[in-house]
């Protein structure tokens, strides 16, 4: 959002230096409306995630049976993900994990997500690949780059009676520099509980199949 209205005000800087040529009170009123402009965009940015993500009308499970929805931090690795979700089944009969898109900076310049996308995507067949090698019976999908908008999706399609959050390590996972597990709590009535993934190396083996010995 910052950025969009950055290059707009350099636009509209440009026209009015080469077309309009204002004396200097204009351009001091040029700046005022800028201010304003960009007062705006920080409410905006600050107001908008909060109205777009409202509480989600749960899934209702019928059988009372345990179900665990995870939602994790791209940067988690792999072998550390099943592993924490493994440790943490408690005999859960199903698990739905969710990876949302872990935008760059330079997103909101290109508006290219395809790179994050394939990320993303490939945590999830990783993590989900181990999982089902050890008889977890378990689904995943890759989520929007709103990782409270992603719980709320994903509870409106899967029953959960419990919500972990896997980030990576403090240093790396932007996560938890915004508040991400108090909101998850005020998002939803379900117990939420938060997990700690190392980072995944630069090259992760891929998935043996269930065949190999």
């Amino acid at each position: 959002m910052f950025a969009s209205t950055g290059v707009l005000l350099l636009g509209a800087s440009l026209l009015v230096a080469f077309l309009l040529r204002p004396p200097l009170l204009g351009w001091v009123g040029f700046a005022v409306v800028c201010a304003i402009v960009v007062a705006l965009a920080t409410v905006a940015a600050v107001a908008f995630p909060r109205l777009r993500v409202s509480r989600p009308e749960p899934a209702a499970a019928t059988d009372g049976q345990t179900r665990l929805l995870v939602v994790a931090d791209e940067h988690c690795g792999s072998p550390g993900l099943w592993k924490a979700i493994d440790s943490r089944l408690d005999g859960a009969v199903a698990v739905h994990l969710v990876v949302p898109v872990r935008v760059s900076h330079l997103h909101y310049l290109t508006n290219d997500e395809a790179s994050e996308s394939r990320e993303a995507d490939d945590r999830v067949r990783l993590a989900v690949g181990l999982l089902s090698q050890r008889g977890v019976a378990v689904t995943g999908a890759v989520g929007s780059d709103d990782p409270l908008e992603s719980i709320a999706g994903a509870l409106t399609t899967f029953p959960a009676t419990h919500v972990l959050l896997a980030t990576s390590t403090e240093q790396d996972s932007y996560w938890l520099e915004h508040g991400l597990l108090a909101k998850a709590r005020a998002l939803t009535p379900l117990e939420v509980s938060h997990v700690v993934v190392p980072p995944s190396p630069s090259a992760e083996p891929l998935v043996r199949s269930r065949n190999e010995s």
